[in-house]
C-alpha cells in the first residue's frame, strides 16, 4: 500500500467552507478521475495509476473464490493477485430493490458514494484506504452487482480491538479517537455505523485512525444532537464499560473546554444511561 496522504485539515475558520467543498464535489461527482473500460463480463472503472485489467482480475478472483481470495465476511474479501505480495480489499454491493437501480441511474449508488468519498476525504484530513477501482457485472440471476476495490490497510486493527488492550493504551486511544471524531464531524463526515468501521494503524510510531465502509456517507446531513449522542452510544457499546475518567477523556477530546447540555448528555450516553438511535 502507498503511504498515507498528508493530513491537512482545514483551519477552524475554514471548516464551513471545507464542508461546502466536500458536499458540492461529492454530489457533483468531481475530484475522482477514472479510466473506464468494458469487458465481456463487466464494466470496470480504474483509479489513476491502476490498469482496468487489474481491477477485472481482482473482481474475478473474488467472484470465483479462488485461492488468492481470503473471505473476511459474507460480502468482502482480501484478494492477492497471483504472483504478487500486494493485497487488495474487495467489497460486493448486490441489488436489493428498485431504489438501487435509481441510485445507479443518477450516479449516486453505494459504490459511487464510496468511490467519491475515498478520493475526497483525504483532502479534508480524513484517512481512508485509497480506491483502486469499481466493477459492474451481472449475477447468475441477471441482476446487477457492483464491486468496490481499495488498497489493503496492512497491520491495522478495528478500533474495538485496540480498546481491549492495556488500560493506558485504551485511555489514550479513546482521547485520540474523540478528537478525530470531532474533526470528521466538523468536515461533514457522518456514518451511522461508525465505530466498527474505524481501523487503527501505526505509522512512524503514531496511531492513525482510518475510515472504511464509506458507501453510507451523505455529507449534507446535519450533525444533530441526536446523531452525536447516537455515535457516543455506539462508542460506549463497543468499548465496554467506561469509567468516569475515561468519559472525561472522551468529552475533553471531543468538546475541549466547551461546556453545555450536549456535553452532559454525551457523558450520560457514554455511561450507558442514554443511548438514543439516530434519526435518518
Amino acid at each position: 500500500m502507498s503511504g498515507a496522504p498528508p493530513k491537512t485539515p482545514p483551519s477552524p475558520g475554514g471548516r464551513p467552507r471545507g464542508r461546502l467543498w466536500l458536499c458540492s464535489r461529492f454530489y457533483l461527482g468531481l475530484g475522482a478521475p477514472a479510466t473506464w473500460q468494458s469487458f465481456p463480463s463487466c464494466r470496470v472503472r480504474a483509479a489513476g495509476g491502476y490498469p482496468p485489467d487489474l481491477v477485472l482480475g481482482l473482481v474475478s478472483s473474488y467472484r470465483g473464490g479462488t485461492g488468492e481470495a481470503a473471505r473476511i465476511n459474507f460480502r468482502c474479501a482480501r484478494v492477492t493477485p497471483s504472483g504478487s505480495s500486494t493485497a487488495f480489499f474487495v467489497k460486493e454491493f448486490p441489488r436489493h430493490h428498485l431504489l438501487h437501480d435509481l441510485e445507479r441511474w443518477v450516479r449516486c449508488s453505494r459504490v459511487d458514494r464510496a468511490w467519491r468519498a475515498g478520493h475526497l476525504l483525504p483532502r479534508v484530513g480524513a484517512l481512508t484506504p485509497r480506491p483502486v477501482g469499481t466493477a459492474q457485472a451481472r449475477s447468475e440471476g441477471g441482476t446487477t452487482v457492483e464491486y468496490l476495490v481499495t488498497e489493503w490497510l496492512a497491520e491495522a486493527v478495528p478500533l474495538p480491538d485496540l480498546l481491549e488492550g492495556n488500560p493506558e493504551v485504551r485511555a489514550s486511544a479513546l482521547s485520540e479517537f474523540a478528537r478525530e471524531l470531532r474533526h470528521w464531524h466538523q468536515c461533514g463526515i457522518y456514518l451511522r455505523d461508525l465505530v466498527k468501521n474505524v481501523l487503527v494503524s501505526r505509522a512512524g510510531g503514531e496511531r492513525q485512525y482510518w475510515l472504511t465502509d464509506l458507501d453510507g456517507l451523505h455529507p449534507f446531513r446535519r450533525l444533530s444532537r441526536r446523531r452525536v449522542l447516537h455515535q457516543m452510544g455506539q462508542l460506549s457499546e463497543w468499548a465496554g464499560r467506561l469509567s468516569a475518567d475515561e468519559v472525561e477523556l472522551i468529552c475533553g477530546g471531543y468538546f475541549g473546554e466547551r461546556r453545555g447540555s450536549l456535553r452532559e448528555a454525551t457523558a450520560q450516553a457514554l455511561l450507558g444511561t442514554q443511548a438514543p438511535k439516530a434519526s435518518r
